[in-house]
């Protein structure tokens, strides 16, 4: 059920507006005619009823309270002549108001018949006290009744969209983690695929002259599939718990020095430098950058249909990572480059996700891959 909804702080305020206006109604109502303190009872145990369900079914409750308060209206007055709404549990009017205001965000009705009821008041009360010399308490109460009507109904609008931007917030975030969790799932299977098949049709091609190095080559596919698996086993841990990997697999620039070595073959040479003071370099930061590796040289090895030569350059100064990655093969083409696909999007958006940026420029002579992270 919606009761669940309510909040600690609502109980709290039903039954202090409970105690501080029923026991004094109820002694108002004493003096009246049996019936109207029968009407009257059971309309003041309907407004206290509200507040403690006004939060969990508010559009009920608001029409419900007008009702009452019609009621109450429409009753005669007290034998010293005060009309009946205007005892003490008519105030239940305005926590019945808020809620309505603060979980659904609909407030123009009721704040027009919040304000329509204040005029029936007055009419009641002239009616109540003909002469308008006599009229000073109501003088005083309709304008300060007005400014708690607007108070309130603010309040209301307020709460509601703050409770909209928190909810648009973790919309977003879950947004945010189902994209990374995406780009993780598409960099390890394509960058561990790619390597594999790189490395088992190297291994082809060398195996009888070169069984040493062929075998060599057989093992880093392994130790790839291995490392893939391993990835996937965390990813798909953190979609389905919850939890997070138990060791993160990029941590800092210093697990480049693993991916390299693992990529290169006789079809693929690579050259790697960095240079700065990696140990600078945040933890998300140094993933971005590693993906963005991974991701070039996983396009230089898969598309490279000859030789290729592919240059790896990391640069750590005081404000930032520079990333240049150049191959001299097909590598990522020109309109693969244009339209963006699900590698290319990746770089980009991880670039973006730690406030750097990114270029491609792709032509005859090779590819070229440039990023800038800032370092926090």
């Amino acid at each position: 059920m919606r009761l669940r909804r309510l909040k600690p702080g609502d109980w709290i305020i039903a039954g202090l507006v409970v105690a501080f206006t029923v026991p004094t109604s109820i002694s108002l109502l004493a003096s009246a005619a049996p019936w109207v303190v029968a009407v009257g009872g059971a309309c003041i145990a309907g407004l206290a009823a509200l507040l403690f369900v006004r939060r969990a079914f508010p559009r009920a409750s608001f029409l419900i309270c007008c009702g009452i308060l019609l009621v109450l209206l429409a009753l005669p007055g007290l034998p010293d002549g005060v009309p009946m709404i205007l005892l003490p549990i008519s105030l239940c009017h305005f926590p019945v108001l808020h809620a309505v205001v603060a979980e659904t965000g609909w407030w123009r009705l009721p704040l027009t018949v919040t304000m329509i009821g204040l005029g029936l008041i007055l009419v009641r009360a002239a009616a109540a006290v003909p002469d308008p010399l006599s009229w000073g308490a109501f003088w005083v109460f309709v304008p300060v009744a007005a400014t708690v009507v607007l108070g309130t109904v603010a309040l209301g609008v307020r709460e509601w969209e703050n409770r909209q931007a928190q909810e648009q917030r973790l919309i977003d975030a879950v947004n945010r983690e189902r994209t990374l969790m995406a780009q993780e799932v598409h960099d390890v299977v394509a960058h561990s695929v790619a390597v594999m098949v790189a490395q088992a049709d190297a291994a082809l091609l060398v195996g009888e002259r070169d069984p040493a190095r062929a075998r060599e080559l057989l093992e880093n596919a392994v130790r790839t599939g291995r490392d893939a698996m391993t990835e996937m086993r965390s990813a798909v841990r953190l979609l389905r718990d919850g939890q997070p990997p138990e060791a993160a697999p990029v941590t800092s620039l210093h697990d480049l020095d693993r991916l390299v070595p693992a990529v290169r073959t006789p079809q693929l040479e690579v050259e790697f430098a960095v240079a700065g003071d990696a140990e600078r370099v945040t933890t998300e930061t140094a993933r971005a950058a590693y993906r963005i590796v991974q991701e070039s040289l996983t396009n230089a090895a898969k598309h490279g249909t000859v030789p290729v030569r592919c240059q790896v350059r990391v640069e750590v100064d005081e404000r930032e990572v520079r990333l240049r990655i150049r191959d001299t093969g097909p590598g990522i083409r020109p309109d693969a480059a244009a339209s963006g696909g699900l590698g290319i999007a990746g770089m980009r958006e991880r670039a973006r996700t730690v406030g750097g940026r990114l270029e491609i420029v792709a032509d005859r002579s090779g590819t070229e891959v440039r990023a800038w992270l800032p370092i926090a």
